[in-house]
């Protein structure tokens, strides 16, 4: 039987004992806090706080999974004004992320837990994070320097503690399923922003500038999280249940399996992100036309997967191809929106082109003085000075902030994956090319977890992180956890397949 199809008899009462300690927590909690005469919904919030907080100690992997689920969420949360209009966000999955730090703290106390990750690239990110800290020596706003040097250590927790905790090929399995609940999720949230709209906001603390909010993206049906985020998401949902297709045995469970894959994408479809959609489809063509099988796979079916692209859109926004268009330069009469004037449209129609005016004017601002060209702008200084909330491209988030030193992380960055990923991917490429008739001592490649789980999880990375990562995310705005969290999934998953039983080849299949 594959070990990612289900939990072990420990592992099943490591989970029985996390559920015990959340209603035992959230029970006592309950019963203290309603004595105490706090209103019902303060009851509620300490209750799920206080279970939340025990289940984490008692299993920081179910910790993990409570941040891997609630990290879509931007939707309630507490922020506070920094300077100007640029916020500061406390978002739901810092709770439980903390919390589990802590239970991590309590279990290496213990002598149960090592915090030593094997990893590929944190040694390269812990770098990026020292950048970031020198810069506060030049960043134009220090207070605005010190919540993006915030946001980057949540950004590496998260990071790391999906490092530490996801070590075997069953806890991914369990950490991929806990993804497919929250795209579920997304996807109620983007199919609920179609019909309604919802906006509150509560002072907590005047002179602090805190703000309770809650936000429904109805601006192209983000829903829980913004558009380009929530699109994003489900596209890494829809690529790596694909991957899961691959790896059923069974009819039913790959057209399961299949259906998931194509509902996921046609919710990606709803927010109309451009972005997400060049990612997808980027990576997708690039994996195919990389692996044999699915090259032979991609002749055949084409045709069935442009028309398959084209009826969603046309099902579920038909608006989209205009954007689509405008997007490259169409200046003529858009074919599917209301508005039929493509200059007409200020519904970010063109926001390509506004990047690009940022991205501007900020080479403009680093060359405002040699320091600057050879420094960079510093944490956070892009988005001071351009008065935006994010740079919108990861890459020349690198030199923005950190001008030089960042150019040369961004490549030794590269460097490390490129080397680390290359001898695994020839390795499965040499066994994925085998004969049918040739014996595999490893069984079928199809059925190889860690195998499959490489090239999804890559395609994603590739879709979300490489293409869409041209025209959105950084490293410390309020959407870099995106970035973190996907590169932590690769990672992951390299390291599982550098550290298996390899793979079964011969000596000269391995030459190859």
């Amino acid at each position: 039987m594959n070990d990612h199809l289900a939990p072990s008899a420990p592992a099943a009462s490591r989970y029985a004992a996390a559920v015990a300690a959340v209603l035992a927590g959230g029970g006592l909690a309950a019963v203290v806090l309603a004595a105490s005469g706090l209103p019902w919904w303060s009851v509620l919030a300490g209750a799920g706080t206080l279970a939340l907080f025990i289940a984490c100690l008692a299993s920081p992997f179910f910790g993990l999974c409570a941040t891997a689920f609630c990290l879509i969420l931007a939707s309630p949360n507490i922020y506070t004004l920094v300077v100007n209009t640029l916020q500061l966000h406390l978002y739901p999955y810092v709770l439980p992320l903390v919390f589990t730090f802590l239970g991590m703290l309590v279990r290496a106390g213990q002598g149960r837990l090592s915090l030593r990750p094997r990893s590929a690239f944190l040694p390269v990110l812990l770098l990026v994070f020292v950048a970031e800290a020198a810069s506060l020596l030049w960043t134009p706003h220090t207070a605005w320097g010190l919540a993006n040097i915030a946001r980057l250590t949540t950004n590496l927790l998260l990071y790391w503690t999906v490092m530490v905790l996801v070590d075997t090929p069953r806890r991914l399995d369990i950490l991929f399923k806990t993804l497919f609940a929250s795209a579920v999720m997304t996807a109620a949230g983007v199919l609920g922003a179609l019909e309604w709209e919802y906006v509150l906001h509560v002072p907590l603390d005047r002179s602090l500038r805190l703000v309770f909010e809650i936000y429904f993206y109805t601006t192209r049906a983000g829903g829980i999280e913004s558009w380009n985020q929530s699109a994003g998401f489900l596209s890494v949902a829809s690529i790596i249940a694909a991957g899961y297709a691959v790896l059923a045995r069974t009819r039913a469970r790959r057209a399961g399996w299949g259906l998931g894959a194509m509902f996921f994408f046609c919710m990606m479809l709803l927010p109309a992100s451009r972005g997400a959609l060049l990612g997808f489809c980027g990576a997708a063509v690039l994996l195919i036309l990389a692996l044999p099988a699915t090259r032979r796979l991609f002749l055949r079916k084409t045709t069935l997967f442009v028309v398959m692209v084209i009826v969603g859109m046309l099902v579920t926004t038909p608006g989209y191809i205009d954007r689509m268009l405008v997007g490259f330069g169409y200046t003529g009469e858009l074919l599917f929106s209301k508005k039929k004037s493509s200059s007409s449209s200020d519904s970010d129609a063109t926001g390509i082109s506004t990047r690009f005016k940022i991205w501007r004017e900020g080479f403009k601002r680093v060359g405002e003085s040699g320091g600057t060209i050879l420094g960079g702008l510093g944490t956070g200084g892009f988005m001071y000075r351009i008065k935006v909330f994010e740079v919108h491209n990861v890459y020349l988030a690198f030199y923005y902030d950190m001008g030089l030193a960042g150019i040369f992380l961004l490549f030794f960055l590269g460097f490390i994956l490129i080397r680390r990923s290359f001898p695994i991917a020839m390795a499965y490429h040499a066994r994925l090319a085998r004969p049918p008739t040739a014996p595999d001592p490893a069984g079928p490649a199809s059925a190889d977890f860690v195998l499959v789980m490489f090239f999804a999880v890559l395609t994603a990375f590739t879709a979300e992180v490489a293409i869409h990562g041209l025209v959105d995310y950084d490293l410390t705005s309020f959407v870099s956890r995106y970035a973190f969290f996907y590169l932590a999934l690769y990672d992951v998953v390299l390291g599982l397949a550098e550290a298996g039983p390899a793979v079964p080849l011969d000596a000269g299949a391995a030459k190859a």
